[in-house]
């Protein structure tokens, strides 16, 4: 497994002033609402620990996410942060 605990948080505000949340998660994949805007492949942070993924899928305001870390702490409601990366 692909550590990413060492990859510098995204601290660029400009960038992160857009907020979904997370509206489903089973296992790696995570689904959120008001996501409209985001792109294809677009990185994001999941959860309050920021954890690393990647919109897979979009769908009207609704983007299915691949995380690439444990989602055992992610929960509905979470913030997702898009990073327009």
């Amino acid at each position: 497994m692909m550590d990413f605990s060492k990859l510098p948080k995204i601290l660029d505000e400009d960038k992160e002033s857009t907020f979904g949340y997370v509206h489903g998660v089973s296992g790696p994949v995570v689904t959120a609402c008001d996501m409209a805007g985001a792109a294809m492949y677009e990185l994001v942070r999941v959860g309050h620990s920021e954890l690393v993924g990647e919109i897979i899928r979009l769908e009207g305001d609704m983007a299915t996410i691949q995380v690439y870390e444990e989602t055992s702490g992610v929960s509905v409601g979470d913030p997702v942060l898009r990073t327009g990366k």
